[in-house]
């Protein structure tokens, strides 16, 4: 099997599905800078992060992939299955959430008892693990790793 037509790879030869890949993968990599009030105080937390530095960058990208292969499937070659494409979106959006982007828990800290925020911060790493499996099952749904004419 040819690794270039794989679809994973394949999106990346059309400009829709890579802008759709770039937009969603920035977007997600940088609104942090948001809740934080500013890309510096995002760029400082980002670095002292010890897991951050790994688990985030992936998350963002696999995101932007996600979105690039429902991208392609709609504008390049329309013929995926509905299922694939609702558990893909489904995946996307579960797959950022569980993310814990690293803003979110210092904007909770306001609604929740200090415990809870020690906590959710403990466990941060894990909700990136969680997030990085069910975005790599989404694009498997949508059949990012199969081969494709």
């Amino acid at each position: 099997m040819k690794m270039k037509n794989v679809l994973i790879l394949k999106i990346f030869r059309h400009r829709w599905p890579v802008l759709a890949v770039l937009g969603t993968t920035a977007i997600i990599f940088l609104w942090p800078a948001v809740p934080l009030h500013g890309l510096d105080n995002w760029i400082r937390m980002y670095l002292n992060s010890g897991y951050l530095t790994y688990l985030y960058p992936i998350v963002a990208l696999l995101s932007g992939i996600n979105v690039g292969i429902y991208t392609y499937h709609k504008t390049v070659q329309p013929c995926c299955p509905v299922g694939s494409v609702k558990t893909g979106a489904t995946g996307s959006f579960l797959g950022v959430f569980f993310g814990a982007c690293p803003a979110c828990i210092p904007a909770i800290a306001i609604f929740l008892p200090l415990s809870a925020n020690v906590f959710l911060s403990r466990v941060a790493p894990i909700f990136s693990l969680v997030s990085i499996a069910l975005l790599i099952f989404a694009i498997d749904r949508m059949n990012g790793f199969r081969k494709v004419l």
